[in-house]
């Protein structure tokens, strides 16, 4: 069992080898015949790997274990760290860390694995936002039919007609009996969804915060690899931009134009969730450099 593994590995891996790298391998090697005992693995040993890596730190260097183990499978290297995110495994604050890490800056011209990677954390991140606006409006929408039954009842019983001089029910009473049923199934259920909606917009006000701290740690990053890449600004933009148009484009330009593009690729794509944060982005991160670009 998964507890069985997790004490050996504490009595005789830790002691003599460091557990990450070891057990890591060993499990990567056993998901590997396919998608599905990759996430068979990931489903059974997940809190092994959840102790072996708690914190950020930890899980850069999972993201690198896996990205050795993957490193001629781009398919499958995304797809494991797209899951080990899914199983909350690695956060999305360490995959951009892990993106941003040396040996992938040095690829973000001439490789799309890193900008994968990215983007599907990223992805994650705001589909998960998205599932609970859903998943609130969805319920709202019920609060409103179960308030809806309970009003039609209120109004069916209200409504009297005299005979012989005697105000009786002028609603049928098959109607009226069906009124009821509906009403009182929807006073059960109406608890509940006011208790599904506290929950659901406790955790949107969570995601929205970890979106918010993920695009302030992302273009952050950004930053600091563009400020040690990009040439130097002129006060003179015009004579800048003829000069920039001029010249042949070497490796060192090709890395800033591929960088600033995907800068921009994910400004547009995620521009509904970045503009709340955009007076936090206004006074932490943009820089000159942002502005030019």
């Amino acid at each position: 069992t998964a507890h069985e593994i997790s004490l050996w590995i504490e009595e005789n891996i830790i002691p003599m080898h460091g557990a990450l790298e070891v057990a890591i391998q060993t499990l990567l090697n056993i998901g590997s015949k396919s998608f599905t005992h990759l996430i068979t693995v990931l489903e059974r040993y997940g809190q092994i790997i959840a102790k072996l890596c708690p914190d950020q730190d930890h899980q850069v260097l999972l993201l690198d274990e896996v990205s050795l183990y993957w490193k001629n499978n781009t398919q499958m290297n995304a797809i494991a760290i797209d899951r080990m995110m899914g199983y909350r495994l690695v956060s999305n604050l360490a995959i951009v860390c892990w993106v941003f890490s040396p040996h992938n800056v040095e690829q973000f011209h001439i490789s799309d694995r890193p900008w994968e990677i990215l983007r599907n954390a990223i992805n994650k991140t705001y589909n998960r936002i998205s599932d609970l606006r859903k998943e609130i409006l969805s319920l709202r929408k019920s609060v409103l039919l179960a308030e809806k039954a309970k009003e039609e009842l209120e109004a069916a019983e209200s409504r009297l007609e005299v005979v012989d001089g005697q105000p009786v029910q002028a609603e049928k009473p098959v109607r009226l009996k069906r009124l009821k049923g509906y009403a009182e199934k929807a006073k059960d259920e109406l608890t509940a969804l006011e208790e599904s909606i506290e929950a659901k917009e406790a955790l949107l006000a969570r995601a929205v915060e970890e979106s918010k701290a993920l695009f302030v740690f992302l273009y952050k990053r950004f930053r600091s690899v563009l400020r040690e890449r990009l040439p130097p600004m002129s006060m003179d933009a015009d004579s800048d931009s003829s000069q920039f148009n001029g010249y042949s484009i070497g490796e060192q330009e090709q890395w800033c134009l591929c960088t600033l593009g995907y800068v921009k690729a994910f400004s547009r794509q995620y521009a509904s969730e970045i503009w709340p944060h955009i007076d936090t982005l206004d006074s932490q991160v943009f820089h000159p450099l942002f502005q030019r670009a």
